[in-house]
């Protein structure tokens, strides 16, 4: 089991109690005790993988006693009881004491706000003095972050977010921005009530534009505890066939839960983005030499072969992907092995730099915005010559201002 948030003990401080005379719980003296703070040591831990840092408890951190019918009897900030002197007098009974970096209420879901604490129970006997020994405060929630993997962010063509729910209702939004083809993320870490023992479920639901489609995808984890950290990653997977799918990882400490799951997309309307513009944005696939792109071209089993075109794409390109298919699944499986037959021209992958030695695409981050792109295929010939049949190459192509185009091209070997 990977320790991702876990806590230890730090610093040592030692608390001294309230003055009787500001303290009037139980007015019957002869059934009293005393509980001392004066041997208390309030430890607050903090570990963050393998890195340990010891900090003090501050002022601000409450100290509340409660009775056995859970009354509130008597309640000081940390900052006050190390101030103070003297035992509290209490009723013979059983009590809790809860220690909280806060006063106020644990927060069922929000960025950067941890809440630590603990609580010890004891009883007062008539008579007798009580002293509470170490205690360390931890998280009491549950913290969640959320990330992506870069193949993943290559397929993102627009605006989308990832929503996570631990209390019903009380989700929080971790935001993903297009940003011009250069997304960005909520990178906080989310903080959430764990209000259901055992029983508590987070659910993971993004949404968003992927390659120009609406998309949704849910998953969940059960067993949701407190000073778990799950570190949640969205990715794009491609299976033995090149066809791409995504997968959710959620990596949970305690119930030490790794979901690798495929998850399709359960709310795709019509596959298209409601808010794109119509039309294709003049977006063109022109020749720039003797041959009819239209049209199959054979490819020469002798001879040069002088194949260029260019790509017309007024708005700029923000997005340029290639699908490939072809006749000879021997073509297919040569292609699988170096990176799959779907390739992203702006944001290659590192495996798919290999397909670029059979057809020579122009490639890399420089093409995006482009207005032109040139393409010389020529070198392609010699590898292509290898496998009979026809071979088809659709280039899709979004803008700047949403358009998209889809152009094929086929490749002929005899």
């Amino acid at each position: 089991m990977k320790k991702i948030f876990a806590f230890i003990a730090c610093a040592a401080l030692v608390l001294t109690s309230c003055k009787d005379d500001r303290f009037e719980y139980g007015k019957d003296k002869d059934n009293t005790g005393i509980l001392s703070l004066a041997s208390l040591t309030l430890n607050v831990s903090e570990e963050v993988v393998t890195v340990t840092k010891a900090d003090p408890a501050d002022d601000s951190y409450t100290l509340s006693l409660y009775d056995a019918s859970n009354a509130l009897v008597w309640e000081k900030s940390y900052g006050e009881v190390k101030a103070s002197a003297d035992g509290i007098s209490l009723p013979a009974g059983e009590y809790v004491l809860n220690v909280r970096s806060t006063a106020a209420g644990v927060p069922e879901a929000k960025f950067s706000a941890p809440v630590y604490g603990t609580s010890e129970k004891f009883t007062i006997a008539v008579g007798q003095t009580t002293s509470v020994g170490t205690l360390t405060c931890t998280l009491l929630q549950c913290a969640v972050t959320v990330g992506y993997n870069d193949e993943f962010l290559t397929m993102v063509t627009g605006d989308g977010s990832t929503s996570v729910e631990v209390t019903s209702g009380n989700p929080l939004e971790y935001r993903l921005s297009y940003n011009g083809g250069a997304p960005t993320y909520e990178r906080r870490i989310g903080y959430f009530a764990v209000n259901n023992g055992d029983n508590t479920t987070m659910t993971v639901t993004f949404k968003g534009l992927i390659e120009g489609k609406n998309q949704k995808m849910t998953t969940s984890i059960s067993g949701i505890k407190a000073r778990d950290w799950h570190i949640i990653t969205f990715m794009k997977k491609v299976d033995a066939s090149g066809n791409a799918s995504f997968a959710v990882e959620i990596d949970g400490l305690v119930a030490d839960a790794v979901l690798d799951n495929d998850v399709t997309a359960d709310e795709e309307g019509d596959g298209n983005d409601p808010n794109a513009p119509t039309g294709d944005g003049g977006i063109q696939l022109v020749s720039t030499c003797a041959f009819n792109i239209d049209q199959p071209v054979v490819v020469p089993a002798t001879g040069s072969f002088d194949f260029t075109m260019k790509a017309l794409i007024p708005n700029g390109a923000r997005k340029f992907t290639v699908d490939i298919a072809s006749t000879n699944e021997d073509f297919i499986g040569s292609v699988n092995t170096v990176g799959g037959t779907t390739l992203d021209l702006i944001n290659p992958s590192e495996a798919a730099l290999g397909v670029f030695g059979i057809v020579p695409f122009p490639h890399g981050a420089d093409l995006l915005n482009k207005t032109e792109i040139d393409f010389n295929l020529a070198e392609a010939q010699t590898p292509l010559l290898a496998f009979k049949g026809s071979h088809t190459f659709t280039m899709n192509v979004t803008d700047n201002k949403g358009c998209r185009k889809s152009i094929a091209l086929t490749l002929v070997v005899e």
